[in-house]
């Protein structure tokens, strides 16, 4: 299941903002998003990433150019 979950960095520790339930080495992908992004009334996650990303298949695709550009 895909499922966005908004998290704030507090001392180098991802703390979700509301709570959440993970399986034992579940596999997490963590997307930092730009400063600003947010405003004073936050949107939710998905909102905020509307036209960032359309979806997971782009993701990858995005990040294996990456790993062959810095081979």
């Amino acid at each position: 299941m895909i499922k966005a979950i908004e998290a704030v960095c507090i001392n180098g520790a991802i703390k979700p903002l509301e709570p959440v339930v993970f399986e034992e080495a579940e596999h997490l992908v963590i997307l930092r998003l730009p400063k600003g992004t947010f405003t004073a009334a936050p949107q939710r996650v998905r909102g905020a990433m509307k036209g960032m990303l359309s979806n997971v298949d782009e993701f990858i695709a995005s990040k294996d150019a990456e790993v062959a550009l810095e081979s």
